[in-house]
């Protein structure tokens, strides 16, 4: 199966009526998760990342409403009834789904400087040496988000989210973008997606079919 990607922008989420209209459609679970949050900015992201979830399980023929939400170790969701994976990401006003037959995590990033000595503390050497080599400050942060994203990717893809240390694994960006990991036996593929608007988006797989391009789902033209 190709792993599919799907983002959107919840900034059409920020209308009253719009935002209502999609609430009343998702499950009570997912309801209840966006009435736990205090700010809009984060209701409309949990509200904009199941409604990705559910297009995607649309198109691939199946009824999220019939598909009931569970946990594995280290809080990895996933849906009963189903042998698709899939998994969620959010930044600040982009929402991302990656589905897959296989072990699968994504990751979006909005670009923005950060103190990069969190590189030195928390990335592999050879990851925060290749930040550290750029000259150009606004290339150091896109490469510290291109190995955030991609490494946040594969830590969620193995099911260990951040019980796994950064500075545990090396992806190394070669024409191949490939992981020197012990976690398994594994072997995880990467794609990066490049939009050019403020963010870093990428998915790992287990499954190396990735489309050219991410699928994009218009909130004010989605019903």
């Amino acid at each position: 199966m190709t792993t599919l990607t799907y983002y959107s922008e919840t900034g059409p989420l920020r209308d009253a009526a719009l935002f209502m209209k999609f609430y009343s459609q998702v499950p009570e679970h997912r309801r209840r998760k966006i009435d736990s949050f205090v700010f809009d900015k984060d209701k409309r992201l949990s509200l904009g990342v199941e409604l990705l979830l559910r297009k995607a399980l649309e198109d691939l023929g199946e009824d999220p409403d019939s598909l009931q939400p569970a946990h594995v170790a280290n809080g990895k969701p996933m849906l009963k009834g189903t042998d698709i994976e899939f998994n969620l990401s959010h930044s600040e006003e982009r929402v991302m789904c990656s589905v897959s037959d296989r072990p699968v995590g994504c990751d979006v990033e909005m670009v923005r400087p950060i103190d990069l000595d969190l590189a030195r503390r928390y990335f592999y050497g050879s990851e925060y040496e290749g930040i550290k080599a750029e000259d150009d400050p606004d290339r150091r942060y896109d490469l510290f988000y291109r190995y955030w994203t991609l490494k946040e990717s594969f830590m969620k893809a193995t099911g260990l989210g951040f019980e796994l240390p950064l500075d545990s694994f090396c992806i190394h960006l070669d024409h191949e973008i490939t992981v020197d990991q012990s976690v398994d036996s594994e072997t995880y593929r990467f794609a990066e997606y490049f939009l050019d608007d403020g963010y870093r988006y990428a998915v790992c797989s287990q499954s190396g079919d990735f489309p050219p391009g991410m699928r994009h789902v218009g909130f004010d033209k989605y019903s």
